[in-house]
């Protein structure tokens, strides 16, 4: 497949500590939290009300969300390529400015953007996906994925893809099947996450 999965060839996993714990909550860092309100966006570069700016290093940038981070400056979410007038795929990128420069060279820290990817030779479908941002599972804040995807023997291969961000880093964790996305649904429908809008887009050459 050509997404942003098989890029991230190896799972990552740094945390601080135990990433089953829920993120602690806290009025002083719900009110750090507050302050990053987009103002708007110029060129790559995301400009909040508090005077904070961060350059993404990216084109085409869109500004999705963001999420608790502690103290530290949220996890922002948004999406981008980082190419001009390239047949790069825009993508979805999870960034906290605490964390210093954003490295996107040579495709790094690539998400797939859900919706319905189409083999640009033809109309056949190769990936479908749904993506939640926030509280997406019972104790868990991050970003998940409800993905197909079609193998090469034209079967479809369901999975998971969690982005957790319960901890002071991203833990990205790979699991097959899609039976959790009803806990999310729920989770949906209490506004405790938010959906991100789907896309059509082709497979990239």
């Amino acid at each position: 497949m050509r997404s942003a999965f098989i890029i991230l060839a190896a799972l990552v996993i740094i945390s601080c500590h135990n990433s089953k714990s829920p993120v602690v909550k806290n009025t002083k860092s719900n009110k750090s939290q507050n302050t990053w309100l987009l103002n708007n966006v110029s060129d790559s570069i995301l400009k909040f009300k508090n005077g904070q700016k961060f350059n993404t290093g990216l084109f085409d940038v869109k500004y999705i969300g963001s999420l608790t981070n502690g103290n530290k400056a949220p996890f922002l979410i948004f999406s981008g390529r980082d190419c001009n007038e390239c047949d790069e795929n825009i993508s979805i990128y999870i960034h906290s400015p605490s964390n210093g420069r954003l490295n996107v060279d040579n495709g790094k820290n690539r998400f797939q953007y859900p919706g319905t990817e189409k083999d640009f030779e033809g109309d056949t479908v190769l990936y479908k996906a749904r993506a939640f941002y926030g509280h997406v599972l019972p104790g868990i804040n991050g970003v998940v994925w409800y993905q197909q995807e079609l193998m090469t023997n034209k079967t479809w291969a369901s999975s998971t893809f969690l982005v957790n961000l319960n901890t002071c880093s991203e833990v990205d964790t790979l699991l097959k099947g899609t039976d959790k996305l009803k806990s999310t649904l729920k989770l949906l429908e209490q506004g405790s996450c938010k959906e991100i809008k789907g896309i059509n887009y082709s497979s990239e050459p």
